[in-house]
């Protein structure tokens, strides 16, 4: 990995007070609108958090998970939903958090061979979309259709039903709050325009049109090693030769 930043994964219960509030001012930074008491009871109920450090061990990034929240597994399967990620814009373009995501997520699959495991993203800026084509073959919603898009749809629905029941808009493929939950700042939403002659930027706009209200386009990826091109696939497999302790997440269920 990268020497000018390094991660650490952390049950969330164990993350401390300072670390929580850089957290929120890492978030405040980028999005408008941000209620700390939203951020705060929504990271309470995540799992885990991956922070990433400088040399100078301060926080300038994390992204978190949970696994099935809500219940949100199905008979076959299990979901691992990925909250707030965000990274200073000051190491954007770092591999580190691409890389070590790459790894946990490896472990997290790692503690269940007996059932499929899918990622489920909310995306309200295409940074964020783009994850799912630099890193996967397979994912909804994708500009090239796939054998497996009526799947994935399927399963998009029935869990976003069950995270968010009164905000999830099925015609749409959409989470949209009724009051801010936080939206990109105006300079970033413009980055985004700028960028609209992309192929992939301009499909996220097409999906998403409301994004710069902060509105989140539910995506979903099939987490095995073989849906991963680049070298994600070699850091999902070397998480998966170290799986988590079980006692680390529930299978079973999540609040969310």
């Amino acid at each position: 990995m990268e020497s000018t930043l390094h991660h650490k994964l952390f049950p969330v219960e164990e993350i401390g007070a300072a670390h929580r509030e850089r957290m929120f001012q890492l978030m405040a930074e980028n999005y408008d609108n941000m209620n700390p008491n939203i951020f705060y009871k929504d990271l309470k109920n995540k799992q885990l958090a991956g922070l990433f450090f400088d040399k100078n061990e301060e926080l300038q990034g994390f992204t978190t998970y949970v696994v099935n929240p809500k219940s949100s597994g199905g008979v076959d399967y299990h979901i691992v939903f990925s909250g707030d990620t965000i990274i200073s814009p000051l190491f954007w373009g770092s591999q580190v958090m691409m890389q070590s995501w790459g790894f946990t997520i490896g472990q997290i699959i790692a503690t269940d061979s007996n059932k499929k495991w899918y990622w489920y993203l909310m995306s309200k800026g295409h940074r964020t979309y783009m994850y799912l084509p630099l890193f996967f073959t397979d994912y909804f919603p994708s500009i090239k259709p796939t054998a497996v898009d009526d799947e994935l749809k399927q399963i998009v629905a029935e869990v976003s039903a069950k995270l968010y029941p009164a905000h999830w808009l099925p015609a749409e493929g959409i989470i949209r709050f009724e009051e801010s939950m936080g939206e990109l700042k105006p300079e970033l939403v413009e980055g985004t325009y700028q960028k609209k002659n992309k192929p992939h930027v301009a499909f996220f706009l097409e999906k998403n049109p409301g994004f710069y209200r902060g509105e989140e386009l539910v995506c979903l990826a099939p987490l095995y090693p073989g849906n991963f091109n680049r070298s994600a696939k070699s850091f999902i497999e070397a998480g998966m030769q170290h799986p988590l302790n079980p006692k680390m997440i529930n299978l079973e269920s999540s609040a969310i």
